[in-house]
């Protein structure tokens, strides 16, 4: 009734399974994505130090941030890349004068105009709105939050120290005709945290008149918007 010879079973036998070996290495590549990387562009980025103590609190902010993030989207943990520069000559305190103290004696930033924060990996993820205990997604979902702990290495005013970052807010929007209404094109990483740092850590020092006014402990905040795809100028915007 067949008249099917055994090579030629063999054959179709073995074109059969080739076929289903690609199907199957192309559907775990869509399921798999590679690493993706992120840069920053946003005015609204900022860095804010905050000092306080017993007679003033001196806040300072600049939005002049620059910076680079490589993840995988399916696993935030894996081989993670974070780079961001802050042009420290731009930070501003609402006084002028203040503010030449603060680049000439304090940050010296003609000697060392960046603070280059650098995260080289998240050791814990969560989300803090989840009272029940189950396992953290490590995935960018569209739309959520997550909470990480990362660890990483500041270097400001010529010296390099080791840093841990606590409950740091990533969240990730995926690229739609409603963020692009706004102008804001591609995937979205919004990063939101703060920590805090000892000035004697990084060799600044404060004169004794200002112990007062200044405090050792200075609070930071950063806020950061990044893009997989270059935004459009305000001049193209219009």
């Amino acid at each position: 009734m067949f008249n099917y010879k055994p090579k030629r079973q063999i054959s179709l036998l073995l074109s059969t399974l080739s076929f289903l070996s690609i199907f199957a290495v192309n559907l775990s590549a869509d399921h798999h994505q590679s690493q993706v990387i992120f840069h920053t562009y946003d005015d609204n980025d900022l860095f804010q130090f905050k000092s306080k103590a017993l007679l003033e609190t001196i806040v300072g902010t600049t939005n002049q941030i620059t910076g680079k993030i490589i993840v995988h989207p399916d696993d935030v943990t894996k081989d993670l890349q974070a780079t961001f520069e802050i042009d420290l000559a731009s930070i501003k305190t609402g006084i002028k004068m203040r503010d030449e103290h603060l680049r000439e004696q304090y940050l010296e930033t003609k000697k060392f105009p960046k603070a280059i924060l650098t995260i080289e990996k998240i050791i814990k993820v969560e989300e803090k709105e989840r009272k029940e205990e189950r396992k953290t997604s490590q995935k960018l979902e569209n739309g959520k939050s997550a909470y990480v702990d990362a660890e990483g290495l500041l270097k400001l005013h010529g010296v390099e120290k080791r840093i841990t970052l606590k409950g740091v807010k990533v969240t990730y929007l995926k690229g739609s005709k409603e963020l692009e209404a706004g102008y804001m094109f591609g995937d979205l990483l919004k990063i939101d945290g703060n920590f805090s740092l000892k000035l004697s850590d990084f060799k600044i020092k404060v004169p004794q008149f200002l112990v007062l006014k200044l405090s050792e402990e200075i609070q930071i905040e950063i806020s950061i918007l990044a893009t997989t795809v270059a935004p459009k100028k305000k001049s193209e915007k219009e």
